[in-house]
């Protein structure tokens, strides 16, 4: 039975601030079994698309779950970073968000997916949730079970590779900045991340659409990105691969070859990581593959 027909579902607006994040709460009535402790999961979307637009068809099919979290990170959807989308923000800005979040619904015990922008986020929480636990910092978060699709940053073993590639995002966002309305702009970056898509006008023109809602939260979640990437070292990068817990990797059989190079690396740090490769797809495939995306999560998370 899909998990639509049998949940309730609530948009919720936590201030902090001058940020405020939107986020949406699916529930399910839970069994007997699970009142005490429910089964939860938290989704995070993309750079420029909302949390729902992202991720509604997915959950739809989860089976787990008697809760699962879908927030808009800052900049997208209906989330703001202070008052105004001109005002920039890092990962570590959504990552604070989101851990204050976290401890206003008292979750210190979920499995977390993210996908493309998501996914280095989920990374970096998942990071710091480790040092949390190994340290003596409380509440600790304990993060179950980890899926990344096709994360930022991860697209090849290669530390410098993955760097120059995302440096690519330093003149979209700010030509997206400088001029919101040219659709060029955002069709650049579909270029950028999905080189090997399927090319028609009417799906480059849905996405350009979605990514223009907010010009300004996208450009500064892409610059967001890139400095982040200036500030990564093989050290880092290490001490992010090193902290995965179990879970899977699910790319796309049209995406850049490194994206599975960098799930192999993974792969040799974590015994019991799963890859998925899904054929035909690019970098869409939250979106064109949603069904199989969340089979893949009931299975392996």
């Amino acid at each position: 039975m899909r998990i639509a027909e049998r949940v309730n579902r609530q948009r919720y607006y936590f201030e902090q601030g001058e940020s405020t994040l939107a986020y949406t709460l699916f529930q399910r009535t839970p069994s007997d079994e699970s009142i005490s402790k429910p089964k939860r999961i938290v989704l995070l979307h993309g750079a420029g698309v909302a949390g729902e637009l992202t991720w509604t068809f997915i959950v739809n099919y989860l089976k787990h779950w008697d809760e699962v979290l879908v927030p808009d990170l800052l900049g997208m959807g209906e989330s703001f970073h202070e008052s105004s989308d001109k005002c920039s923000f890092s990962i570590a800005d959504i990552c604070n968000s989101l851990f204050s979040l976290f401890r206003h619904h008292d979750w210190f015990e979920f499995d977390l997916v993210g996908y493309s922008l998501g996914g280095l986020v989920a990374l970096e929480l998942n990071r710091e949730a480790k040092l949390e636990l190994d340290g003596a910092s409380h509440p600790d978060f304990n993060i179950k079970k980890l899926g990344l699709i096709e994360p930022a940053l991860f697209s090849d073993q290669s530390l410098q590779a993955a760097l120059t590639f995302r440096q690519s995002f330093i003149p979209i966002a700010a030509n997206i900045k400088n001029n919101p309305d040219i659709d060029e702009h955002y069709v650049d970056f579909l270029d950028l991340v999905s080189p090997k898509r399927k090319r028609s006008i009417q799906m480059d023109k849905m996405a350009v659409e979605r990514l223009k809602k907010r010009p300004h939260g996208f450009a500064n979640a892409l610059a967001a990105v890139s400095h982040y990437a200036e500030q990564l070292d093989e050290y880092k990068l290490e001490a992010l691969i090193i902290a995965i817990p179990a879970g899977i990797g699910i790319i796309g059989g049209l995406s850049n070859p490194g994206l599975l190079l960098a799930q192999e690396k993974i792969q040799q740090h974590q015994a019991d990581w799963k890859i998925e490769v899904l054929a035909n797809t690019d970098h869409s495939l939250v979106y064109v593959r949603p069904k199989v995306i969340a089979q893949l999560l009931n299975e392996y998370l």
